[in-house]
């Protein structure tokens, strides 16, 4: 080792002593934040596997190499952790797999420097810790390159982190490979000359100080997009509050216009709510919206919007739907909603009257988002005045739903004794659709296809929880 290596190597020390305290500070302040604390821990560990591997270099040691590997593995894994549980992908199983590997790998280290030969044991320890801690630094940033906001600086900088990290890695891997069997101890090899020998440390202070910028800057970017969602949304049931829709209405009803794909509106009332409130109680009425609001969210499908308009009353709009395929949804939600029981002191099971419209003003994105909602408002109290428990278009006359089909049926099994019995049903069923004005395949596949949809998210570039 040249003359000036351990002064080098001793300035890293403090280096890195100093982003430790850093860290350290961090992770008091983020004590109570969740993947955020898992952030500090990784750069803390991080920091202690660069002081391990500055000490190694001046006195080395198959131990100062075992506990260097395994500082800077568990440091890796924690980023990982801490990334996949801020919501970036990654399979629960998997993670857990990555974190038994790691466990596997330090002990199998532990083992290698108990051989008797001191050299080739931290050869082999090197090679292989660093190769393990490059896999799973190339998995951290898999998993960044999946984030879908990555143009924020703080995604930005820990980029550059973990491909400072991934470099340092390899630049480690490739030498102690290279390198022969004779010589002192050091990060990258024996006797490397100059900064050659400080490069992968040099990497490594340079992915820990723009780690801890990174992740501090990524944690106050989502605080403040998770509290710009929790402001747009319902505190009762979790859906977008009345402006909220509105600014989505706004943006969909012009992109309509725009494209001139239709736009859909289903306006949703709950039946009889008022004498849950009265007789259960506010509480009671509390549950139901929420259980009507997640049976919402589960029905409908990725594109739509779901709000909670007021009291008791839900709105839906449906981008790229027409008054057909409107009706299907809004026979799927009834159909789904009438399985929630309601409280003991009312019996039985909830209903909704349903309204349909579809946006028909290309014109002003106001003037059409008005014209639509009041349009499937109409038709909704329509559905109210003709016995509830139905699904009504605007313009349309009576709807479909409970009382329409029990009326239907009733035609039917009469049409059914003069013509056959075989035929009652399929009368019936023509005659509940017709007079609804809605298709007979529509219908049919509204009642005998209640699938599961797909996961409902927010439309309109707002994203709920960061």
């Amino acid at each position: 080792m040249s003359p000036d290596l351990p002064t080098a190597y001793l300035t890293l020390l403090v280096l890195f002593a100093s982003t430790l305290g850093i860290s350290i500070g961090l992770r008091y302040g983020a004590a109570q934040a969740g993947h955020r604390a898992r952030w500090t821990d990784a750069h803390a560990f991080a920091s202690l596997g660069g002081m391990a591997l500055a000490l190694g270099a001046i006195a080395p040691a198959p131990l100062w190499a075992v506990l260097a590997q395994a500082l800077c593995l568990g440091a890796q894994l924690m980023l990982v952790r801490g990334l996949s549980a801020s919501g970036m992908a990654m399979a629960p199983h998997h993670l857990r797999a990555m974190v038994a590997g790691g466990v596997a790998s330090v002990a199998l280290l532990a083992l290698i420097a108990t051989v008797q030969d001191a050299v080739m044991a931290e050869r082999a320890i090197r090679t292989l810790g660093h190769a393990i801690t490059a896999l799973v630094v190339w998995q951290a940033l898999r998993l960044l390159n999946r984030e879908r906001r990555s143009h924020t600086i703080g995604h930005v900088l820990v980029w550059v982190a973990c491909c400072a990290q991934l470099i340092a890695q390899g630049l480690c891997l490739a030498l102690a490979l290279a390198a022969g069997g004779a010589g002192a101890w050091s990060p990258v090899g024996p006797e490397e000359p100059g900064m050659l020998a400080q490069a992968p440390l040099l990497l490594m202070l340079i992915a820990v100080l723009s780690g801890v910028v990174g992740f501090t800057l990524l944690s106050a970017e989502r605080q403040l997009a998770e509290q710009r969602a929790r402001a747009r949304l319902d505190s009762l049931t979790g859906l977008f509050h009345r402006g909220a829709l509105d600014d989505a209405a706004m943006t969909l009803a012009a992109e309509a216009g725009r494209t001139g794909k239709p736009l859909s509106c289903l306006v949703i009332d709950v039946d009889r709510f008022k004498q849950v409130n009265d007789r259960a109680g506010h509480q009671a009425g509390d549950q139901v919206l929420k259980h009507i609001a997640e049976t919402l969210r589960r029905a409908c499908r990725s594109s739509d919007v779901a709000a909670r308009f007021g009291g008791e009353e839900f709105c839906l709009l449906c981008p790229n739907t027409g008054e057909e395929e409107a009706v299907l949804l809004a026979e799927r939600i009834r159909a789904r909603i009438a399985g929630i029981a309601l409280p003991e002191e009312i019996g039985g099971h909830a209903s909704v009257s349903i309204g349909i419209a579809q946006a028909e003003d290309a014109g002003d994105a106001r003037r059409s988002w008005e014209q639509l909602f009041d349009a499937a408002d109409r038709a909704l109290y329509r559905a109210k005045r003709e016995g509830r428990n139905r699904v009504i278009r605007a313009g349309a006359g009576a709807g479909v739903g409970a009382n329409a089909a029990a009326n239907a049926a009733a035609n039917g099994s009469a049409n059914g004794s003069a013509n056959g019995s075989a035929n009652a049903p399929a009368n019936a069923a023509t005659h509940a659709v017709h007079a609804g004005g809605v298709p007979a395949s529509a219908a049919a596949k509204a009642a005998n296809e209640i699938t599961e949809p797909a996961a409902w998210r927010v439309a309109c570039g707002v994203s709920v929880g960061g």
